[in-house]
């Protein structure tokens, strides 16, 4: 049934990762034996590059789409195709969502999550110990350690004269309730930028024409695969157009129904090395 597979794209949130956001040794093996078979593995995920590397621990995958497929990546971490927001557009979302008590970053080319300084403290009510991204503790991580800060004036300084070129704006709140209104006001946007999302609690803001699967035809190309060739992991809505294209499309039992739906295979839990399991059993029907 798996002949044809050359190439394997995991998500990473949901999917490749455990609930505490770690790749399993059950998964890394799996992971192991299918690139021994010849397949090349790639990372397919809403991360930047470095926040994408943090949790495989050096783990050799073959590339790495990251920001939802607005920056691809070598396996060396050579940056090799990017898209990025309209400047105009990013201070128009700033001073928007500037209006909102909410946490946001801006995510650039060179794999920094940016924070506004202003905003930084006027946040820090919505942000308790055990709210979490990632799977990483915010107050300790996202927010201290890897967002870089400037303040408001600089940062727009640096996004209009693309020093900063933005890739994705990242938006969340403990709340799911509380980002609709959100997300309605950024669909006037929408000639620009497309709005998808990770999980329930996180809005991201891309550029028009990026997605997993725009990522992955870089390597598709590169190997010269074709589509049919290419097997997709995913749980969420920013996973949508890479399974509707790829020639084996996986779906996680812990997916959105929506995305269960237009998937031609479901594997076990992301929190039950669903995928290890689905590469031993079905791909490699080692059991």
């Amino acid at each position: 049934m798996f002949s044809q597979l050359r190439l394997a794209a995991f998500d990473m949130d949901g999917t490749l990762l455990n609930e505490d956001a770690r790749m399993t040794e059950a998964t890394r093996e799996a992971c192991r034996l299918l690139q021994a078979s010849g397949c090349k593995l790639v990372l397919s995920t809403g991360r930047t590059y470095p926040s994408a590397r943090l949790p495989i621990d050096g783990f050799p995958f073959d590339g790495y789409v990251c920001s939802n497929g607005a920056a691809v990546y070598e396996a060396d971490g050579r940056l090799v195709q990017r898209t990025f927001l309209p400047a105009d557009m990013v201070r128009e979302v700033v001073d928007t969502l500037r209006q909102e008590l909410l946490y946001y970053e801006l995510h650039d080319t060179a794999g920094n999550r940016w924070m506004v300084q202003e905003d930084r403290e006027r946040i820090e009510t919505l942000i308790g110990e055990d709210a979490s991204v990632e799977g990483l503790e915010l107050r300790r991580h996202a927010f201290y350690e890897w967002a870089r800060v400037a303040p408001l004036e600089e940062m727009m300084r640096l996004v209009s004269t693309g020093e900063a070129e933005i890739v994705k704006l990242f938006i969340w709140h403990p709340v799911p309730e509380q980002l609709e209104p959100v997300r309605q006001r950024l669909e006037q946007w929408g000639e620009s930028a497309a709005i998808t999302t990770s999980g329930p609690y996180n809005i991201e803001v891309i550029p028009k024409h990026a997605s997993k699967w725009e990522g992955l035809l870089y390597f598709i190309r590169k190997w010269g695969f074709t589509p049919e060739q290419v097997m997709a992991f995913g749980d969420a809505d920013n996973d949508r157009e890479a399974l509707t294209h790829a020639g084996y499309s996986v779906a996680m039992e812990n997916a959105d129904p929506a995305i269960k739906k237009i998937a031609r295979f479901i594997a076990p839990h992301h929190n039950e090395d669903g995928v290890a399991r689905f590469i031993r059993e079905r791909v490699l029907g080692r059991g």
